[in-house]
């Protein structure tokens, strides 16, 4: 008896593909739905929420941010309600490209401090002969507790302390969340109160410079 083959790998293959292209082409059509309704929206927020004294280059953000966009789309996310899905997006990308400028300036001016003392002495923080393990068990256990607390503040105060804690003074705070720096700063005093205070019940004192 002669039996006939069907390919079925190739089919399979075949399907698979299928379903990719599909997958892409659906993504294309939603992402380019989106931008046309809600591309100048993006580019608005974008521009008012940049800091405008660290040299970002708002077409940089600008196209992160729709790189963004589209990797969520091909991986199938429901968008619900795009403009504030890209408000999101926008301060995500904008808060990343702000860290790393903020790392840059600080890794330079380490070096240069670095330099003045004593060229051949540079240690890392890894290399550290002072930091033991058990210390630094310690350390990450109090950095636990503290984002612990920090989880517990009222959302306003959490977002301001929380870009505090990562090195953002008041003006900064405010620029990135479209608040006042008067604003930011009140939410940022009310919000370290509050850690504070919910750190000490545990009995953690923790110091944070103002």
């Amino acid at each position: 008896m002669t039996r006939l083959g069907f390919g079925g790998g190739s089919i399979n293959l075949n399907l698979r593909r299928m379903a990719e292209n599909f997958r892409i082409r659906k993504a294309e059509e939603q992402f380019n739905a989106i931008i046309e309704e809600y591309g100048r929206f993006l580019r608005q927020t974008i521009i008012h929420l940049c800091p405008k004294d660290m040299g970002l280059q708002f077409n940089d953000i600008e196209q992160e941010a729709r790189l963004k966009l589209w990797r969520a789309l091909q991986s199938e996310k429901e968008i619900r309600d795009p403009a504030s899905y890209l408000y999101r997006i926008a301060m995500t990308v904008i808060l990343d490209a702000v860290r790393r400028i903020k790392a840059k300036r600080e890794e330079q001016l380490r070096l240069v401090e670095d330099e003045d003392d004593d060229p051949g002495a540079r240690l890392s923080p890894s290399s550290d002969p002072n930091c033991s393990p058990e210390m630094e068990a310690e350390r990450r256990q109090l950095a636990g507790k503290v984002m612990s607390a920090l989880a517990q503040l009222p959302d306003n105060r959490r977002r301001a302390v929380g870009l505090y804690l990562e090195g953002f003074n008041s003006r900064e705070i405010g620029g990135l969340l479209g608040w006042s720096e008067a604003k930011a700063r009140n939410l940022l005093y009310r919000g370290l109160h509050d850690l504070r205070a919910k750190l000490r019940a545990e009995g953690i004192e923790y110091e944070i410079d103002e």
